[in-house]
Parts: structure tokens; C-alpha cells; sequence
């Protein structure tokens, strides 16, 4: 409960003006806990990013920048503080509107890549739209494609991720993110584990979704990359340090 009202995710057709910041953060913390200590990853975040912003999280390792992204991307659940997310406060949400609002809204690249191995890569592309409902099978295929043909995978479509190279395989999992039309699109360090080519090649792919409308925060330490960012924050000891 928010107010004394039940919070509730906006449908698809609710109107958000452009003034509507597509992430509002005041004081947020996040304390993981276990059986024998505390740790507060992030302390008193402000954090403001705008509709169709492309940002840019930096700072040194363990400072609390995939925690950041994490809490952004309703993956995890802040501690303290208030968060909007497309002017939905998401304190009050339940897990299931939080898994809505998530698949309505998002789109994710990891590092890891996160490709299910027994799946081929259609299907991982795929995979979103399943989650979202209320798309046949026949459309899912169509968009995947579609994906896979703008990423240059669709003559791999048929394979499975281990039959692919590193770079492919990024490739695959920005199509996956991006098969669903997000609003927002996180990245966490998604050129760690790439040659400088096929890292190039992918923040060319999320420079792309940037110019097509989508909002884009991408978690990394490479300053290769730094000129593609509209705006940088920089994080230390789980706290903004720089606007």
C-alpha cells in the first residue's frame, strides 16, 4: 500500500509525459544481509535519469555499480529510499507487479550473457515475449528473426550458444533484450568478457537502440566507450560521487 491506495502498475496505454523521468532515486540504499553481517552496497543514492538519456555508471570494482543497475532493473529490492520507475513508485509492488512492470519496461545485457545452453538461440531470443504473454508463436518467431536478422545472427538462429562465439553470443543477448521494445535498457559491463572488436561492435548495437528512442544505462570501467554516453555518474563505496 502507497498513500492508503493500492499501488498499481499503468497499462500500456496510460499516458507518461516526456517530462516523466524514466528513473527517480532519493536516498536509496541497499543493505544485503546474512547469518553473520551487514553489507550496505548503496547509501543515500540520488539519481535522476531521463527519457531517452543515455548514462553511463563508472567507478572502481565492488563500489556498488551492478547493485545500482540491479535495484534500477527491479532485480533487486532497495532497502531504503524512494523509487520511481517510469513515475511508478515501486516500494509498494508486489512480485508480480514487479515481474509486469519489468517485462513491460525493460531489457537486459549482462556480462555473462545469461543464454540458456539447451535453448537455441531463437528461442533465447525469444524468450521475453513468452514472459509478456498475449503474442502468438508465430509473431514471437517473426520479431526474433527480425532481431537476429538486425545483429547479424539470423543464419545462426538454429544454433545453440556454445556453437557461438563470445561476441555472437552478446549479440544474441542484445537482440534478446531488445525484442520486446524496452523503454529501458540496462547493460552491465557487457564488453568484459569481448576482444576490443566484438566490444565495439556491441556498444555500436546499444548506440543504435539509443538513437531509436530507448533510454540506456550501461555499467562499465572501459573508457574506450566512455565518448558514446550522453552523461556519466560515478560511483564510490555504494555512494554518487558525481552527477
Amino acid at each position: 500500500m502507497i498513500g492508503g491506495t493500492e499501488a498499481r502498475v499503468p497499462s500500456e496505454t496510460d499516458p507518461q509525459t516526456s517530462e516523466t523521468p524514466m528513473v527517480a532515486m532519493r536516498d536509496v540504499g541497499k543493505v544485503f544481509v546474512t547469518e553473520r553481517m551487514e553489507t550496505r552496497a548503496l547509501a543515500d543514492v540520488d539519481l535522476t535519469v531521463r527519457r531517452g538519456e543515455y548514462l553511463r555508471i563508472e567507478g572502481p570494482s565492488g563500489c556498488g555499480k551492478s547493485t545500482l543497475l540491479g535495484v534500477i532493473g527491479l532485480i533487486e529490492e532497495a532497502t531504503d529510499g524512494d523509487y520511481r520507475l517510469d513515475g511508478v513508485p515501486v516500494a509498494g509492488l508486489s512480485r508480480t507487479q514487479r515481474a509486469r512492470l519489468r517485462n513491460r519496461l525493460l531489457g537486459f545485457v549482462f556480462q555473462s550473457f545469461n543464454l540458456v545452453g539447451d535453448m537455441t538461440i531463437v528461442d533465447n531470443v525469444e524468450m521475453p515475449l513468452r514472459y509478456r504473454g498475449g503474442i502468438g508463436q508465430r509473431a514471437r518467431r517473426e520479431r526474433a528473426m527480425a532481431l537476429l536478422d538486425r545483429v547479424d545472427l539470423a543464419p545462426r538462429a538454429a544454433h545453440y550458444p556454445a556453437q557461438l562465439s563470445g561476441g555472437q553470443q552478446q549479440r544474441a543477448a542484445i537482440a534478446r533484450a531488445l525484442v520486446g521494445e524496452p523503454a529501458l535498457l540496462l547493460a552491465d559491463e557487457p564488453t568484459g568478457n569481448l576482444d576490443a572488436q566484438a566490444g565495439g561492435e556491441v556498444m555500436e548495437l546499444l548506440a543504435e537502440s539509443h538513437a531509436s528512442g530507448a533510454t540506456v544505462c550501461v555499467v562499465s570501467h572501459d573508457p574506450a566507450y566512455a565518448h558514446m554516453a550522453e552523461r556519466a555518474v560515478r560511483l564510490d563505496q555504494g555512494r554518487v560521487i558525481a552527477p
